[in-house]
């Protein structure tokens, strides 16, 4: 019966050993791992987020870093959140969608498309006045030619009256 029971714990163990080695090499993170990438492609990594990681020492010792870290058992949310109390949200590729935040990446568009308004109704408004402007130049011409010929016709009046009298 004892042996019964020592040959079923051996059993057991031995089925359970593989799962424990495959517990035990996940929690193992290298600068490989995909949660470390997962981590990093937050970071700005001092704007070296874009360079590739074979070649770049400074992306290579953040990478590092979090691979560390999460081998020291803190998560993604701790990780994050030591690198915003270090650096800030600069250090962060996408800032926080809450909050000022948001308002200091809205607000230059905003900024934007009010000035873009305010140029076309000003434009509107010169090219508005610049027509009427020339409506009333035509008009003026047009009156001006008219007194012209009025002018013209006094003057003419008065010339043949002149050369009656002297004549």
């Amino acid at each position: 019966m004892i042996r019964r029971r020592w040959l079923l714990v051996c059993i057991l163990l031995f089925i359970m050993m593989p799962t424990y080695n495959h517990v035990q090499s996940q929690d193992i993170y290298t600068i490989n791992s995909p949660e470390v990438k997962d981590i990093a492609s937050h970071l700005a990594m001092e704007g070296h987020s874009e360079h590739d990681l074979a070649t770049c020492t400074t992306m290579q010792r953040y990478y590092e870093e979090i691979a560390e870290m999460l081998n020291e058992g803190f998560s993604k949310q701790d990780i994050l959140a030591d690198y915003e109390a270090m650096y800030g949200e600069q250090g962060f590729r996408e800032p926080n969608k809450t909050g000022f935040s948001l308002l200091a990446w809205i607000l230059p568009f905003i900024a934007l498309g009010a000035g873009t308004t305010a140029f076309i109704i000003r434009v509107t408004r010169q090219v508005k006045g610049h027509k009427q402007l020339t409506d009333e130049a035509r008009e003026g011409q047009e009156k001006g030619v008219s007194q012209d010929s009025t002018e013209n016709d006094i003057m003419k009046a008065l010339i043949e009256e002149e050369k009656r009298h002297h004549l």
